[in-house]
């Protein structure tokens, strides 16, 4: 059974309830929530090697709710 993790991506002072993007870790392949869909993005494998360090551990109701809330924002 594949694991999903969520991030709240925290760069440029935002934060944990209003982050600048939402990401995910899904099999094996990063995310990040663009224009209402999940678009990989391999510059987030920094989180694993310790380069990127701007962002908090989120659960996926979390993540929907930060998405529903903000909606567009997240078209970056």
């Amino acid at each position: 059974m594949a694991v999903i993790q969520y991030y709240a991506l925290t760069q440029f002072d935002t934060t944990i309830n209003a982050p600048f993007a939402i990401a995910r870790y899904n099999n094996g392949i990063f995310e990040r929530y663009r224009n209402g869909e999940w678009v990989k993005d391999d510059s987030l494998s920094a989180i694993f090697v310790g380069e990127f360090n701007d962002y908090e551990a989120i659960s996926e109701s979390e993540a929907l709710r930060i998405i529903n809330r903000r909606g567009v924002r997240y078209a970056q």
